[in-house]
């Protein structure tokens, strides 16, 4: 906390001392300023160092006796109930489904085809073969050649050719005649005989027809299992608590208390400054 502050120190000697070394100038009885004086006052603003009373707020350590409450941790045994899984045996029973097919049969009346021998007079072709003559034209290759006599050499003439022989010339020479020759005939004559045959007859007969009969069946199978099981008893369990105690303490606390004192401090004061009139007007 700062107090009022008083001022320590004047200014009125800075400003005759600024009032001594200014220099009149030339007056203008013109000048609405200086008035034909030749001087004029300004209003300027000047740093001035004075000291001020200033207060403090300080603090001190001093030790107090006090009585608080602390909050202390106690352990208390109680009887509790506790939960815990335990395994027990269990006796369930599983279901299963199954189907169950079972072959049966029944007697039913069934047609049958039995084949019989028999006779029966049927009508057959038979085919037989004969030999026609028949009048052809075939071209055929004659040797219309003759017999000439011609003079040949022989090993007891000494190799001249001075022995006739008689030696055939060929003429072949393709000819169409007509030619009778006997080509065979296949011809069909209808007859009658007697064949043995099978005759099909129905009969009727019973038989077993098999056939599966198809049941729903619900098997039940016991069995035991262990299973986890919640259980609740009651135990002694030590539960910590807490609780309130008054105690004496010696703490340390601070107490403020006030100082005066002066401090340099550093203030703008308005003073009124001669100075020579700037009209520019010279006598």
């Amino acid at each position: 906390m700062f107090a009022a502050t008083r001022l320590g120190s004047s200014l009125l000697p800075l400003a005759c001392l600024l009032a001594a070394f200014s220099t009149p100038a030339t007056a203008c009885d013109d000048c609405n300023r200086c008035q034909g004086t030749g001087w004029c006052t300004e209003t300027i603003q000047v740093p001035c160092t004075v000291m001020k009373t200033v207060t403090e707020t300080c603090y001190r350590d001093e030790e107090r006796v006090e009585t608080v409450l602390v909050s202390k941790t106690i352990t208390v045994e109680k009887e509790v109930p506790y939960e815990y899984n335990a395994l027990v045996c269990v006796e369930k029973v599983d279901e299963q489904v199954i189907e169950v097919k079972t072959p049966k049969f029944r007697w039913v009346e069934q047609e049958y085809e039995i084949m019989v021998p028999a006779k029966d007079t049927v009508t057959k072709i038979r085919k037989r073969t004969e030999c026609v003559p028949v009048t052809v034209q075939k071209t055929c290759v004659e040797d219309q050649g003759c017999w000439k006599t011609e003079l040949v050499a022989t090993a007891t003439c000494g190799g001249c050719k001075c022995t006739e022989k008689k030696v055939w010339c060929p003429n072949l020479v393709e000819v169409t005649k007509e030619v009778t020759e006997m080509q065979e005939v296949c011809v069909e004559e209808p007859y009658t005989c007697e064949v043995c045959i099978t005759v099909p007859i129905k009969k009727t007969r019973k038989v077993k027809e098999y056939f599966t009969k198809t049941e729903t069946k619900t098997i039940k199978h016991p069995y035991k299992t262990m299973e986890y099981r919640k259980k609740t008893k009651m135990v002694t369990a030590c539960i910590p608590e807490c609780v309130e105690v008054e105690e004496q303490r010696t703490v340390t606390v601070k107490v403020p208390y006030t100082v005066e004192r002066q401090v340099p401090c550093t203030v703008m004061q308005t003073v009124e400054k001669r100075c020579a009139c700037k009209c520019g007007c010279e006598g």
